[in-house]
């Protein structure tokens, strides 16, 4: 959502060798449930019609991300804005 789409997350898969340990340290930014997460100003106009996703608090993805399933889509999906929508990007509020 920061980027606007422009740069793509990777599904994190881990492969499994019978052969040899594996150790994983997971790490998590955790911003205020109030943060408003929305596009990076220089890219909020690039890519096909604006932008792709609307702005939404961190509670928001929160919740989102913790509703679904882990084999539904990315969670990212549920925030992209729908053809003919009147989502903008509103610096510091939803309105």
């Amino acid at each position: 959502a920061l980027s606007n789409a422009r740069y793509r997350s990777v599904w994190h898969r881990a492969v499994v060798n019978s052969k040899q340990e594996r150790m994983s340290i997971a790490t998590f930014m955790c911003p205020g449930s109030d943060a408003m997460i929305e596009a990076a100003e220089e890219l909020a106009g690039e890519g096909e019609g604006g932008l792709v996703y609307r702005s939404f608090t961190y509670d928001e993805y929160y919740k989102q991300f913790w509703s679904r399933s882990l084999d539904d889509d990315h969670c990212l999906e549920f925030f992209k804005r729908r053809p003919n929508s009147t989502w903008r990007l509103n610096r510091g509020n939803l309105a």
